[in-house]
């Protein structure tokens, strides 16, 4: 077994054909392509797979046997998890993970390639534009707050006027914040059916984001103290995956229209 375990984990070109043929038959000259290989280069993985039957050809196609069907299944959680973990390894290691439940740690890779985004200090407290303009063309928002986010009242006010269908949840003094400083803003959410929830829990992430497009998260340092930097993810697994989180604080939290 562990011969085999080599076969897959020990060569990303194996690895990667692998992961090219759980999309369907390719033949050599697209597998070449996608990899951004050449023939001395692909031509013998193909031949190690197909020796342990992983990978069977057909003319100039393969694609994987029953048992390489098996095996791939099973591997590619473990291989986007390694991803999740690996290429963000300095920010969960420094990060208070409690406030992922456990079945969403069970599913973490779901979160697949995901990016660390750094502000620079000119704009630190500011929300990113480019992440404005998603937000604003999304069709819905849910999002979770433990801290007071000076631009979100004005953002969540655009995307209630343009109809997107919005959940957000705040910490109690969070809310409070935006109820008695930002009159204009909460009326108009009410008014415009956004569901407002209030999460009175002590385990928190300092916050969420979830859109049509992306999933956002930031997390507290270990000891609690605030970070600007933030995880980014814009695959549709993610995006399921941020759902079930909203879901989650939501089941949580007090409704307060």
């Amino acid at each position: 077994m562990s011969g085999l375990v080599d076969l897959i984990f020990f060569s990303e070109k194996r690895k990667g054909i692998l992961i090219l043929l759980a999309e369907g038959p390719k033949s050599a000259e697209e597998i070449k392509n996608e990899l951004h290989g050449d023939t001395l280069s692909i031509t013998p993985q193909l031949k190690k797979l197909k020796d342990m039957d992983i990978i069977v050809q057909r003319e100039d196609t393969y694609e994987l046997s029953d048992i390489g069907k098996i095996i791939v299944k099973k591997m590619l959680p473990l291989t986007e998890l390694l991803q999740v973990f690996e290429d963000n390894s300095d920010y969960w290691s420094k990060h208070d993970r409690r406030p992922i439940p456990e079945h969403l740690i069970n599913k973490m890779h779901m979160l697949g390639k995901c990016k660390v985004d750094e502000p620079d200090l000119e704009h630190l407290f500011e929300f990113p534009k480019d992440l404005k303009e998603i937000v604003f063309r999304s069709g819905r928002l849910r999002t979770f707050y433990s801290f007071f986010c000076p631009e979100c009242p004005a953002i969540q006010a655009t995307c209630a006027k343009n109809g997107a269908k919005m959940d957000l949840v705040m910490d109690e003094k969070v809310y409070g914040r935006l109820k008695n400083d930002f009159k204009d803003t909460h009326r108009l959410l009410l008014e415009n059916n956004v569901s407002l929830y209030i999460y009175r829990g002590e385990i928190k992430p300092s916050s969420f984001m979830v859109t049509d497009e992306f999933v956002m998260l930031k997390l507290f340092g270990k000891e609690g103290e605030f970070d600007h930097r933030k995880l980014m993810s814009f695959n549709k697994s993610a995006i399921e995956w941020g759902d079930e989180l909203a879901d989650y604080y939501i089941g949580l939290s007090e409704k307060i229209n």
